[in-house]
């Protein structure tokens, strides 16, 4: 799918992603169709309307349908925007490996979500709002994070692990009353990282704002127009759709943990030699215990063995 742009040029739309963002407003029919081109992106380019059809199990007005949830005003003009998408981008989007068995598929459709996922995060990404977090952190006295429920609260916890081998003091929490508790202890030079995919956790919501009146920086990884958006002073914005079907895993945790990790990897950068040191001090250590695939700067083996033991 072409669309043209304000400046007279044309751009491609991300068929692969657009199917993705849409799936939770289709129709348990288009997503049968949506689920047929997901396996296999470069043979639904070859499928006839009726041949998706069969294999969907649907009717052809239902592939129709399906074209114009994603944006396309016809069989045709999906199947050239998704030929497109896939010269663009083919390497993220397929594996050369095909699966015969079901755990494979299932390896595959897990996987490939995940990398689609990862892929919509960097499109939509705001390097502005990113870029001040990571300034905030880098300066930070302290950091605490909070994340509550099952999701957020396991990424507050990686976001810590990330941050805190980085030399920086840094807090995770999940309790209600512990965020609460301190973001009253918090004050101008310290900083909070919230994060949570709905952006309605009232406890969440209110740990910020205590920490925003004590004068901390405050930055939030959450929905836009939402109350923990509201009271954040630097938003990232994240909007990824979540899928129906409650035995796969939650896409907004892919998209999440990239983010994360761009933060961390940003800090880190922005500490210099400061930050080096912490890591190379953090890697040398569990290198020495055996816990980490050693690096030549950071294997003890050769020290170890110009040390003679004690008699």
């Amino acid at each position: 799918m072409i669309k043209r742009t304000h400046s007279g040029t044309t751009a491609a739309i991300d068929i692969v992603s657009r199917i993705e963002r849409v799936e939770s407003e289709l129709s348990p029919a288009e997503r049968r169709v949506a689920e047929v081109v997901r396996q296999d992106f470069e043979a639904a380019t070859r499928l006839t309307i009726a041949e998706l059809a069969a294999k969907a199990g649907v009717s052809q007005p239902t592939v129709t349908r399906f074209c114009r949830s994603v944006g396309c005003s016809s069989f045709n003009e999906f199947k050239i925007g998704l030929a497109t998408t896939l010269t663009v981008a083919a390497v993220y989007l397929r594996s050369d490996r095909v699966f015969s068995d079901d755990v494979g598929q299932l390896a595959q459709t897990i996987m490939m979500r995940a990398a689609t996922t990862v892929r919509e995060t960097l499109d939509q990404l705001d390097t502005a709002a990113v870029g001040a977090a990571i300034d905030a952190f880098a300066k930070a006295r302290r950091i605490d994070i909070y994340g509550q429920g099952g999701g957020s609260a396991a990424l507050a916890e990686d976001a810590k692990l990330r941050l805190f081998r980085l030399g920086i003091p840094v807090s995770a929490y999940a309790d209600s009353h512990q965020m609460r508790m301190s973001a009253a202890t918090l004050q101008p030079g310290d900083a909070v990282f919230a994060i949570s995919n709905s952006g309605h956790s009232r406890a969440v919501v209110e740990a910020v704002e205590i920490a925003g009146s004590f004068g901390a920086t405050t930055v939030a990884l959450t929905r836009p127009n939402t109350p923990l958006a509201g009271v954040a002073g630097i938003l990232i914005p994240s909007v990824i759709a979540e899928d129906e079907n409650v035995l796969l895993p939650t896409p907004s945790r892919y998209a999440h943990m990239a983010v994360i990790d761009t933060i961390a990897a940003g800090v880190a950068v922005k500490l210099g030699s400061k930050g080096r040191e912490a890591l190379r001090r953090v890697r040398y250590t569990v290198a020495s215990i055996g816990i980490a695939i050693p690096t030549p700067s950071t294997d003890p083996a050769p020290l170890a063995r110009t040390i003679k033991p004690h008699e």
